[in-house]
């Protein structure tokens, strides 16, 4: 009975909804009677249609979870119970009980096996410093794209609900739970073993019903777990789908203008006090709902303090994020964090809240192969290796100190000298970072200086063309009215008002005429001077990184001006020539993808 839990007025229908294209539905005890005789037919015996006042379907045994190694892993819930809101890349894993879980798709530009992903996180408040100060995190998705050169990981479109979690949890069939409004809550008052024990059973659920369900590496199947605090905000910050500016916000970008239309915070006017359904706001820009208010959602690992830009290295309880229905609009940030001790000491249990919940992210493992591995330990290997522009001294300095350690009977030099080595290889990797980072940002604004050079030469076109057609539109006046009376009069104040036209428009055209040398200028020496400075090997492998950034934030429009960048780099480094009115020709003749 509703009355018997105090909830919401949503949780309560009141009666039956009517069934489309049916009078009514059978009668309970002729349904379980078909039940009981198709037993050993159908490996999930359920309602076919009716549904009961909370929107769940009619009879006691709705779904039952399906046999270890059978296969039978159907989803039979109904898709707004547990997907309001579906989007074309959604992937759907089915649970037990017949029941699903959404997941959304984090897609982070790679161009290598060891190509991580800068991430700045945390917030500039100095009053929550302490523990939410800005600081560099480094990420990579688990799963290669074979089209592009990106990885990527998943996470969970909704919190964890009600529903799903008894799903998993259910011992057999009399323990599934019927799929209602009220199931579609925050799963909470689950401690954090109990979220870990729930992404175990689940994988291993998966891995037995339905394996094909899961994303791969290789042979290596994914897994679900709980996210790191990393992987967490990247995502609930928008991710690729924002600019560094909108990712560094306090909150992710909301169109529609409101926080109360994003998120469920402590107000009349919001949460008013309690959980909501998943998916009834807006999603943030990665399709994500309910990442801010309602549930805290718990996290991986333990919870460290920040020492100006690195974590402090005491580990302290786990970590909750996002804030809850109970959380001002004031504090609701991407970057606020709490830490909560694992145990209720007074209790002597592990601590369960009324607020806290979890939702999962799906990986993979790292070393998926031994073929994955010996590619791995090459690109670590090279690493430390200086790139083109480096010179060779750096390489020699490296090779002549590893065999001064490996000769020497001194057991203490030797010692002094791998640190030194150490220390010269971390810094020469740091520099190879750094390098590709700049590659790539100046490849985005090659990019960016050759559309806007098409643009100013379009503009001003665009201008003479306007001059030109003002002239004739001019002379087929001065034809119709010469002669007549008053003809001259008319002619020469036209010509006036034309001739004060054309003088702004003339110094329009010439204003932006002197952008566009300037900008063609620009343009030919960022060509010559990033041709001089990086290989062609290099520079292919960032283009096919940056063009998918371009995708990602919706950009794609200038990719093809990057391509075209990097062919007059080649151009250049072939020829020793700078031909800039060949580049503004061929800039001209990029088209859009």
């Amino acid at each position: 009975m509703c009355e018997s839990v105090p909830m919401p007025a949503w949780s309560c229908s009141g009666q039956a909804p009517a069934v489309r294209g049916r009078v009514g539905p059978p009668p309970a005890l002729l349904w379980l009677l078909l039940c009981v005789l198709l037993a050993g037919l159908l490996p999930i015996c359920g309602p076919a249609h009716a549904e009961d006042a909370n929107g769940a379907p009619s009879g006691a045994a709705a779904v039952q979870p399906a046999a270890a190694g059978s296969g039978a892993a159907q989803i039979a819930w109904p898709e707004k119970l547990y997907n309001p809101a579906p989007a074309d890349d959604d992937l759907i894993l089915p649970l037990p009980c017949g029941g699903a879980m959404v997941l959304r798709p984090v897609v982070i530009p790679a161009g290598g096996l060891l190509d991580d992903r800068p991430v700045e996180i945390g917030q500039g408040d100095p009053e929550r410093g302490y523990k939410e100060g800005r600081r560099m995190s480094w990420l990579a998705g688990s799963f290669s794209d074979a089209d592009a050169p990106t990885r990527r990981y998943y996470i969970a479109k909704y919190e964890t609900t009600v529903d799903q979690y008894a799903a998993v949890m259910a011992a057999g069939a009399s323990d599934c739970p019927r799929p209602t409004m009220r199931g579609r809550l925050p799963k909470t008052e689950v401690s954090w073993f109990e979220a870990v024990d729930y992404s175990r059973r689940l994988s291993e659920w998966l891995l037995a019903n339905a394996p094909r369900a899961l994303p791969s590496e290789g042979s290596e199947p994914g897994f679900l777990r709980l996210p790191k605090e990393e992987e967490w905000e990247f995502a609930a910050r928008g991710g690729m789908q924002v600019d560094e500016t909108e990712f560094l916000a306090p909150v992710f970008p909301m169109p529609a203008g409101d926080l109360a239309r994003y998120a469920w915070f402590e107000s009349s006017g919001s949460a008013g006090g309690e959980l909501h359904p998943v998916g009834l706001l807006k999603p943030n820009p990665l399709g994500l709902h309910d990442v801010l208010g309602n549930a805290a959602e718990m996290t991986l690992a333990p919870f460290h303090l920040d020492r100006r830009g690195r974590p402090h290295g005491q580990a302290g309880g786990f970590v909750s994020r996002g804030g809850d229905f109970g959380t001002p609009a004031s504090q609701l940030t991407s970057a606020l964090r709490q830490e909560h001790n694992y145990f209720v000491a007074a209790d002597a249990r592990a601590k369960r809240m009324d607020s806290l919940g979890f939702r999962l992210v799906l990986t993979a493992p790292v070393i998926v192969s031994s073929e994955r591995l010996e590619a791995i330990k090459a690109a670590w290997t090279a690493l430390p290796a200086p790139a083109m522009a480096a010179g060779g001294d750096a390489a020699q300095a490296l090779s002549d100190l590893r065999q001064l350690a490996e000769q020497t009977d001194d057991d203490a030099l030797r010692t002094r000298l791998e640190l030194i080595e150490r220390d010269m290889a971390k810094g020469q990797a740091e520099l190879n970072e750094a390098r590709l980072r700049s590659l790539r940002a100046l490849l985005k604004m090659g990019a960016l200086l050759g559309k806007r050079v098409v643009t100013d030469a379009r503009r001003a076109d665009a201008v003479e063309q306007l001059m030109d057609l003002a002239e004739s539109r001019f002379a087929s006046f001065e034809t119709d009215v010469a002669g007549r009376a008053g003809g001259a009069d008319a002619i020469a104040e036209a010509r006036a008002v034309l001739d004060e036209k054309l003088g702004k428009w003339r110094a329009q055209r010439d204003e932006i005429r002197a952008g566009l040398d300037n900008g063609l200028s620009y343009y030919g020496d960022m060509v010559i001077q990033t041709a001089r400075d990086y290989g062609e090997a290099e520079t292919a492998t960032a283009l096919g990184v940056v063009a998918e950034e371009f995708r990602l934030q919706r950009n794609a429009y200038l990719a093809p001006y990057a391509a075209r960048f990097t062919e007059h780099m080649a151009l250049y480094r072939a020829a020793g020539q700078a031909d800039k009115a060949l580049w503004l020709r061929e800039l001209h003749e990029v088209s859009p993808p």
